[in-house]
């Protein structure tokens, strides 16, 4: 038993340099995410030790559309193209997310397919961070888990007012509303069920 205690030591001293300066970078890119900047430095760091780091090379794909999503990722380097199919067949690109920028998001929060693809336009590293992360930061540091799901709620809601205004745009205000009703309304019809994953423990 000693032994092994003597060994556990020393791989931890070996280690932990390596886990600390992934931890300082990831922190520093969580840090200037918008989606996570009302978070506190404190459930930054909880956050930081959670995710995972991902390499991806150019043109490499991260996820195909109606994929099972697991989680969220940010683009810490590199940039990352988010396409979807058209109804004849054709790609189309949706948007290029950069370094700070978050995708994915709403695989965190329920049993969701993927809506969009995801490739690597470039050399691209991201932080990875999924359900099982969430579940776990839960019962390890539960106050910045709920700090973390607020700011993601927070992110998610404003992106719903902006498609309204978006859709409103085109001169009928109320049929943008209407749509986003329809929708939430239909969301309970689905096997994702966001209420079941943020109460699991």
């Amino acid at each position: 038993m000693a032994l092994w205690n003597a060994v556990r030591r020393t791989y931890r001293r070996l280690a932990r340099p390596s886990e600390d300066a992934h931890e300082r970078e990831a922190a520093a890119t969580l840090a200037e995410t918008p989606v996570f900047e009302s978070v506190p430095r404190r459930a930054l760091r909880a956050l930081a030790e959670a995710v995972h780091t991902r390499t991806f090379h150019r043109e490499e794909f991260l996820y195909y559309e109606g994929d099972p999503g697991l989680g969220l990722y940010v683009v810490q380097s590199g940039r990352v193209r988010l396409l979807a199919e058209g109804e004849s067949g054709e790609w189309g690109e949706l948007r290029e997310s950069g370094p700070g920028e978050v995708f994915g998001d709403l695989s965190l929060l329920g049993d969701f397919l993927r809506m969009e693809t995801a490739q690597a336009a470039t050399e691209t590293r991201v932080l990875g961070f999924f359900r099982p992360d969430l579940k776990t930061m839960r019962r390890r540091h539960p106050h910045a888990a709920a700090a973390v799901v607020e700011a993601l709620a927070r992110h998610l809601a404003r992106r719903q007012v902006e498609v309204v205004r978006l859709v409103a745009e085109g001169g009928d205000r109320l049929r943008a509303k209407r749509m986003v009703e329809s929708a939430a309304l239909r969301s309970g019809e689905g096997s994702g069920s966001i209420g079941a994953t943020l109460d699991e423990r």
